[in-house]
């Protein structure tokens, strides 16, 4: 997984979508993607965190802070679901294993959150996307 982070890291940040979401405002004008760790994926004893600073993304290793979900996910599984290339879409998996993930009700930090896991998982597909 550390081999992975950086890389994850720089394929979310240059992604202009991505980023035009993350900058979105309510419709209040407050930013609508709140600062902190908004996904935490588990695996065995190692936490990977996509953290929002309100001006770029940052993925890295380390226990998370109130995380918007987090997800428990077993080394094996993380594996066959990120690295390998072989897997059904992360929202199939989601969709598999809900009893451990949790997470808060936000609709538009929660289509992020779903967004990061699905970069995450095209980028070790070579970035290939539908």
């Amino acid at each position: 997984m550390e081999l992975n982070l950086k890389k994850w890291e720089a394929y979310m940040q240059q992604d202009p979508a991505l980023q035009d979401r993350l900058q979105r405002l309510n419709p209040k004008g407050y930013p609508a993607a709140r600062k902190g760790d908004l996904l935490c994926l588990k695996a065995g004893k190692r936490s990977m965190i996509v953290n929002w600073d309100g001006k770029q993304l940052h993925v890295e290793t380390r226990e998370p802070k109130k995380a918007f979900l987090t997800w428990n996910i077993g080394e094996k599984k993380f594996n066959e679901v990120f690295l390998s290339g072989k897997t059904p879409p992360v929202m199939v998996v989601m969709n598999n294993d809900q009893k451990n993930i949790k997470a808060e009700a936000d609709h538009h930090i929660g289509s992020l959150v779903i967004s990061f896991m699905v970069m995450l998982q095209e980028c070790n597909e070579g970035g290939a996307r539908s």
